[in-house]
């Protein structure tokens, strides 16, 4: 874990009045070792995804934290980082996404980027979900997740920064597993798997809730994404993953929003 990351979850334990409990930099919680997903790669002993022949896309914490040398490595071959551009300069967590530009194409496999962000409406129809990450299993990990929340802005800290997380439970990233992958589907989906997001924090708690990862959706920074690479001649493959929810999907998610918002109105005047 970062500093930075260490201290935005303290600030959530306290904003909350749970105790906060930070695990070790071991393997992804829950993870089995796996040769599947090619694009995930190891970044400055953290994550990055390849999405163009010479482009990664990893949070803009790992990025800030590269050092002149560094590589990213996958299942598909090496490369020296030659260019580091960040979406935002502002402090974690907010906009916590970056792309890092590789001196030597690596060709072959790219991820699939979805287009479409995911909003809470969205979430019982999302199906299965898979963190992958290329630390902390040999040659890397996967396990199985599930959505739980989406939100444009951490609003339990008091920066109110503007963060496009897509939250899961389960198979909960840790340190070293930032800039790793939440892909839609299975293990088995794992061959042009669409990718819904870039690990960015973790928070824990001692009080027997489970841990949860956020996740900064690519989608909500598509042009940036696109401009990005478009000055270097590539261009990343986007496509639609997100399904259109039902009627009943839309007045129960209607239901839990406002029961969200109850509660937070009730904690902010505790």
């Amino acid at each position: 874990m970062t500093r930075s990351w260490l201290s935005f979850a303290r600030c959530l334990a306290l904003a909350t009045g749970l105790a906060l409990s930070t695990l070790p930099a071991h393997a992804l919680q829950g993870g089995t070792s796996t040769t599947s997903f090619v694009v995930v790669g190891e970044l400055g002993g953290t994550s990055g995804v390849l999405i163009a022949d010479n482009w990664v896309l990893t949070a803009a914490h790992v990025a800030k934290a590269l050092s002149a040398g560094s590589t990213f490595t996958s299942l598909q071959g090496s490369s020296v980082i030659s260019a580091v551009e960040l979406f935002s300069n502002q402090a974690f967590p907010a906009n916590d996404i970056a792309l890092v530009q590789l001196a030597t194409a690596i060709t072959g496999e790219h991820a699939l980027l979805n287009d479409t962000v995911v909003l809470n409406s969205h979430i019982a129809s999302l199906g299965p979900l898979t963190a992958a990450s290329a630390q902390n299993q040999q040659p890397n990990g996967y396990a199985a997740t599930t959505a739980v929340a989406a939100t444009v802005q951490d609003d339990v800290d008091a920066g109110a920064n503007t963060v496009n997380w897509l939250i899961t439970e389960g198979g909960t990233v840790q340190g070293g597993d930032s800039g790793s992958a939440l892909f839609l589907g299975q293990i088995t989906d794992s061959s042009g798997a669409t990718l819904l997001g870039i690990a960015s924090a973790l928070i824990s708690f001692d009080d027997g809730r489970p841990s949860q990862s956020g996740y900064v959706q690519m989608a909500a920074y598509k042009s940036w994404i696109d401009d990005t690479l478009g000055a270097s001649g590539q261009q990343a493959t986007w496509v639609s993953a997100v399904p259109e929810p039902s009627l009943p999907i839309l007045l129960i998610a209607g239901g839990l929003i406002a029961g969200i918002a109850a509660r937070r109105g009730q904690r902010a005047t505790r």
